[in-house]
């Protein structure tokens, strides 16, 4: 069996349903995530049994965090933008964990694209990374993500305010 075959199949198992389901239920039976790691959660035994998934999956991961960093210091969020960035993280790796059944498919497709992994330390095609943070992250993400750096600029200002003394 060839490297991509491996991949291939590690993928399957990783976002197949019945996987997918056995996830959320130990997780329900916990009452927490179960993760470990670079939190991949329950794909963790999967995925140490294929270290070229668990490293593109890794690479993948690394280069959307940094497309995100990217992204937030190109919006100019100034104060809010490290909170944004940290917000955008957790949803990120959660989507990441249990994704949603349209990005599965993307998820396959680029994991299984030699060329992007082959390379570089990043993933350097920006525009692929943009479009799948699109597919990954749901609006509901991206008003989270809008509300920390607005909260964050928000306790900014009444911090301000507050140390010197201006009445309002």
């Amino acid at each position: 069996m060839n490297n991509n075959q491996n991949v291939a199949a590690a993928i399957d198992l990783l976002f197949n349903p019945t996987s997918l389901q056995e996830a959320i239920k130990i997780e329900d039976e916990t009452g927490c995530d179960v993760t470990a790691g670079l939190e991949w959660g329950l794909a963790v035994p999967a995925l140490l049994k294929n270290p070229a998934l668990l490293g593109r999956l890794t690479k993948l991961r690394v280069s959307l965090n940094r497309e995100l960093r990217l992204l937030l210091q190109a919006w100019n969020l100034g104060i809010g933008e490290k909170t944004a960035l940290e917000v955008a993280q957790q949803r990120l790796i959660k989507r990441l964990q249990l994704p949603e059944p349209a990005a599965i498919s993307t998820l396959q497709e680029i994991l299984e694209q030699d060329e992007i992994f082959n390379v570089e330390e990043f993933i350097s095609n920006r525009n692929l990374l943009k479009s799948l943070l699109g597919i990954l992250l749901l609006d509901s993400d991206w008003e989270e993500i809008a509300i920390a750096a607005a909260n964050s600029v928000r306790e900014q200002v009444i911090y301000q305010v507050g140390v010197n003394h201006i009445s309002a």
